[in-house]
């Protein structure tokens, strides 16, 4: 849908819950993005507040688009006016980014802290003091690193610095909330962001030191090869919102550090990176106590990116089912990684790129729908029909075999009976396919005996 019809119809909504006596406000991040005349977020619900008493109702105006309903507390009727103005400031105020305490109620713009002046300078500030926030928790700086992935927005100067002063720190944190507040940077709209935030804190050196290495890593090698680290960023915001498949999209290159070697004729290779990478995430995940389904579908995506991104427009279909068996329940992780696996400006390399993609992920469900299909008729029905008719193999046995499956098809006969009701209603129905001439049939040759020894 193109951006100036979402903010339209998120507007529409809003207005239409109001005119139905449910009073209502775009909060949040969609507010400052309708207030900035800029593109919603993506990857997460359009929030819409409403009084605690209105949910229910409002719950029941359904709408197509992305919106959560978030309520608040208050104890004034729908028609209350300026008390449930003043209710919906206070929200505001439980806010923590500045940037976010900004409501849109009824066209209007509710901005009490300054967000719309942040977002224009492009800060991240928050409505309580950094310092104590930063060191009150360990794992706050990545709470801090979650904003700046979901706003896009850098946090200041004062905020970097005690970040870089007190980096240690997360190593004293509790490893479910690395794993759920570091979940949060990868999910955000611009991960990218919130990651160099975490590697100029100094925070991404002591969490993940396999990402780190790729930093500069390029510039160690006497031949050109691309930034990792900008290629790496650049994929995970390519990536859909699927926590399995960013994690697998920021690990993906890591074993390239520990296989790069240079050819006789001068090319740089990463001979089984794929493999190394899926080791090194092994232990990622150990440190982070990840859980073990997400992280073996983690690293299979990683050991096996590179199987789709091979496929080209020449693969028979015998290779796509092989790849559809070989995937598994993983594929469509796999797939997801491996469309978003390219980083070329070449408009088109680019549009190569998608074709190949589209084609794929057309083939794959036509495939599979044909080998999901219940044959209609036995395995061995042929070695039936010669067995008890004495007839050799030949044209004559693909024609009546053929003229079986149409019978089936239109549905004179079921599917999958006994071979020897098939055999009975081609005797009965199509004698002619049976009457072969001595020259369409091909003579038996017995099998050679194996040789004495």
């Amino acid at each position: 849908m193109p951006q100036e019809l979402e903010l339209a119809d998120l507007l529409d909504y809003v207005n239409h819950l109001t005119a139905r006596g449910i009073p209502a406000a775009i909060v949040g991040p969609a507010a400052l993005a309708v207030a900035l005349q800029a593109p919603l977020p993506a990857g997460e619900a359009w929030t819409v507040a409403v009084a605690q008493a209105d949910l229910a109702a409002a719950q029941a105006e359904k709408t197509p688009l992305r919106v959560a309903l978030q309520s608040f507390a208050t104890g004034t009727s729908a028609d209350a006016g300026m008390p449930w103005l003043q209710a919906l400031r206070a929200h505001l105020e439980t806010e923590p980014v500045r940037a976010w305490a900004v409501a849109i109620v009824q066209g209007a713009v509710i901005d009490p802290f300054g967000a719309v002046a942040d977002a224009a300078e492009g800060r991240l500030r928050l409505r309580s003091d950094v310092r104590g926030f930063l060191r009150a928790e360990g794992a706050n700086v990545l709470a801090l690193a979650a904003w700046v992935a979901r706003s896009g927005l850098r946090p200041t100067s004062e905020a970097l610095r005690i970040a870089q002063r007190d980096a240690a720190n997360i190593l004293q944190a509790d490893r479910a909330l690395w794993c759920e507040r570091f979940g949060a940077v990868l999910m955000g709209e611009h991960a990218g962001a919130g990651l160099q935030f975490l590697f100029d804190a100094g925070v991404l050196q002591y969490m993940v030191p396999e990402v780190c290495a790729m930093v500069g890593f390029h510039a160690s090698c006497p031949v050109h090869h691309k930034d990792i680290w900008d290629h790496t960023l650049q994929v995970i915001e390519k990536c859909p919102f699927t926590l399995a498949v960013r994690w697998a999209a920021l690990m993906h290159d890591a074993g390239k550090m520990l296989t790069r070697s240079i050819g006789k004729q001068g090319r740089v290779h990463f001979f089984r990176h794929e493999e190394m990478g899926a080791s090194l995430m092994e232990g990622v995940a150990g440190r982070f106590h990840m859980d073990a389904d997400l992280r073996d579908r983690i690293v299979y995506i990683i050991a096996n990116h590179a199987r789709a991104n091979v496929y080209a427009t020449d693969w028979t279909d015998s290779a796509v089912r092989r790849l559809i068996r070989d995937m598994g329940g993983h594929l469509a992780d796999v797939l997801a990684f491996s469309q978003s696996d390219f980083t070329t400006k070449r408009a088109w390399r680019i549009a190569e790129v998608r074709a190949l993609a589209q084609e794929l992920n057309e083939r794959i469900p036509r495939i599979a729908e044909e080998d999901a299909r219940v044959p209609p008729l036995p395995k061995g029905l042929g070695n039936v029909i010669m067995a008890q008719t004495g007839l050799g193999p030949g044209p004559w046995l693909g024609a009546a075999v053929h003229w079986l499956e149409a019978e089936v098809e239109a549905g004179h006969i079921a599917a999958q009976l006994e071979a020897e009701t098939y055999l009975a209603y081609l005797r009965k129905e199509a004698p002619e396919l049976l009457a072969v001439a001595p020259d369409a049939v091909q003579k038996r040759v017995p099998r050679a005996k194996p040789a004495s020894t």
